[in-house]
């Protein structure tokens, strides 16, 4: 009588569908395909936690009101009484630039009646 044989651990390969090299060549540069694909992802994420970075920082009164403020102006603000806002908001304000989405506060434009 033959012994079942134990399950086969799984790994994360198996979770892709397999290819055929016919198939991958058929579409040229699978590789280059995938990388992109996942650099749109990482682009998304990163968009998506920057904003909910300077949102966080908005919405903590600790710096002080942002009502009228840029949010540059409302980091100076914050670092100049020594409340020690997080530099990652600078970091995010420089390297997103100019756009009012990065720059203005999270009730920039809203009308208060």
């Amino acid at each position: 009588e033959i012994a079942a044989m134990p399950p086969r651990a799984k790994k994360i390969t198996d979770a892709f569908k397999a290819q055929k090299a016919s198939a991958v060549a058929a579409h040229g540069n699978a590789k280059a395909q995938v990388v992109t694909i996942a650099n749109d992802d990482d682009d998304d994420t990163k968009l998506e936690e920057d904003l909910h970075e300077l949102k966080t920082f908005d919405l903590t009164m600790k710096y002080g009101p942002c009502i009228g403020l840029t949010r540059l102006e409302r980091f100076d603000r914050a670092e100049a009484h020594g409340l020690s806002p997080p530099k990652k908001v600078l970091e995010i304000i420089h390297r997103r630039g100019d756009d009012a989405k990065w720059t203005e506060c999270l009730w920039h434009g809203t009308r208060i009646t």
